[in-house]
């Protein structure tokens, strides 16, 4: 690592960061024109955002339940959000992707908005799980219908000493932060 370069932005990004980006750009590897949702708008989860608008997806929305998160997720690249209280999350995410996302990251561990992402899915969409599940994860028979996938996802599947100096770089260009 240069030196020169803030600890303050070191520090996250070997946790958090890491993990929210790798996730998007790593493991889940979505591409130019993918459609993206990602539940929680946390560290890890403003990441995701960030790693998303960097892969070049067109439709990034993100869902919580605090307006604040919400707000700042719009400004790291987010097309839309959605309120993690309202009803109908799942009609309101199928609209806004157009049938279905390609991905969802879930960064709760909730096990009902694991669910809920699985729902929100395209036929053949992949949620990848970031977040230690709370109590144990019960998936409906028809959770994976349609090949629908579900995949955990440790530190974003990044090798930090390869993943680290890549967001340093995007970083420095300006399309990181």
């Amino acid at each position: 690592m240069d030196k020169d370069l803030p600890l303050e932005l070191l520090g996250p990004l070997g946790c958090g960061v890491q993990t929210g980006a790798g996730s998007i750009l790593l493991a889940l590897q979505a591409g130019p024109g993918s459609s993206v949702v990602v539940f929680g708008a946390g560290g890890v989860g403003l990441s995701a955002i960030m790693a998303a608008r960097v892969a070049g997806a067109t439709t990034i929305v993100a869902v919580d339940l605090h307006e604040n998160r919400l707000s700042l997720a719009r400004e790291l690249g987010a097309t839309a959000t959605v309120h993690g209280g309202d009803d109908d999350i799942v009609a309101q995410l199928r609209g806004l992707t157009r049938g279905g996302a390609q991905y969802a990251l879930d960064t709760t561990g909730n096990p009902g908005v694991i669910n809920t992402a699985i729902d929100a899915l395209r036929p053949t969409g992949t949620v990848g799980l970031v977040g230690a599940p709370s109590r144990p994860l019960t998936l409906p028979p028809s959770a994976l219908a349609q090949g629908k996938n579900v995949r955990g996802i440790l530190e974003g599947d990044a090798v930090p000493q390869l993943f680290i100096p890549q967001l340093l770089e995007l970083w420095q260009q300006g399309r990181f932060s």
